[in-house]
């Protein structure tokens, strides 16, 4: 799959023909898998699939959450292996929200784009004028159904409210995989060596949805090596650790040897963020949770 850094100030073609997939793909969830997998059954032309580099709701206000499920390195990772030939990565700000539907068209037409595949909910262009219909107007476009669950559409939003109340299980199932968050360890308060459970601080790589603050059984990819480790997402209120969120693994095993990057993967939501009356009762709070991780 080949990547296409594409500026709407300045946009040339780079094939003669082209089908092109529209969307934000945040998550990569069951239905952006299932309308790739439609325009791989019926593309006429070289697949493209077009994104762009930063959400809408980072840019304005729009009543969704600006968070994402992915990164922009973790949703190449995904896309590629689905079978597209471009990604086209659409470098956006505030200026390109400006622009109308038609405005939009003639930027997918600079692209030589015969072919389009959308969700029936895709809307584009300043205050979301655009609409299938226009599109129709221009290229052959098809409208694929959307993916739903329990009769109701699997979106980005209802994915990340799942992992906001801690329903990490049905989460995973609408993502297709295991929610992850990608970063690189830094140093933290150390009081988790203090009580024998020493931990690796994360500093996030994108704005992730943190899941509900708790115990999470993960598996914790150090440098790409995977290890089953127990992580905590939240504010530590024992310690007073003050109101920004941390992430802090533990591995059973770890040699503490330096790493340059850290996935962590998680698989179950084991209990929610507590505050204990003192250290100690935290650490045996912290040693039953690791006996039922680590079993």
């Amino acid at each position: 799959m080949k990547v296409v850094h594409i500026y709407y100030q300045n946009i040339s073609a780079k094939v003669d023909d082209l089908s092109i997939i529209l969307g934000y793909f945040d998550g990569v969830h069951l239905g952006h898998r299932y309308l790739i997998k439609e325009a791989r059954k019926y593309a006429k032309y070289p697949l493209a699939i077009l994104t762009f580099d930063k959400s809408v709701s980072s840019l304005i206000k729009t009543g969704k959450t600006p968070e994402n499920l992915t990164s922009l390195d973790d949703r190449f990772k995904i896309i590629s292996k689905l079978g597209v030939d471009y990604y086209y990565l659409f470098h956006i700000d505030k200026d390109f929200l400006s622009l109308s539907d038609l405005d939009f068209v003639e930027l997918l037409k600079k692209l030589n784009v015969r072919e389009v595949f959308i969700g029936e909910d895709f809307r584009f262009g300043k205050n979301r004028k655009g609409t299938p219909n226009l599109l129709k107007d221009f290229f052959d476009v098809r409208v694929v159904d959307l993916k739903k669950e329990n009769g109701e559409k699997i979106s980005s939003q209802e994915i990340k409210n799942l992992l906001e109340i801690g329903n990490l299980k049905e989460a995973n199932k609408l993502l297709g995989q295991n929610y992850s968050m990608v970063g690189t360890p830094i140093s933290g308060k150390g009081i988790g060596h203090t009580i024998g459970f020493p931990t690796l601080n994360v500093k996030l790589s994108t704005n992730y949805v943190l899941p509900r603050f708790g115990v999470y059984k993960t598996i914790a990819y150090l440098d790409g090596v995977p290890h089953l480790s127990i992580t905590n997402v939240g504010v530590n209120p024992t310690i007073d650790a003050g109101n920004l969120p941390s992430i802090e693994v533990h591995l059973k095993d770890y040699d503490e040897k330096e790493i340059s990057s850290i996935c962590v993967e998680f698989l179950e939501f084991v209990r929610p963020e507590i505050k204990f009356s003192s250290l100690e009762e935290l650490k045996e709070q912290i040693s039953k949770d690791v006996k039922e991780v680590f079993k």
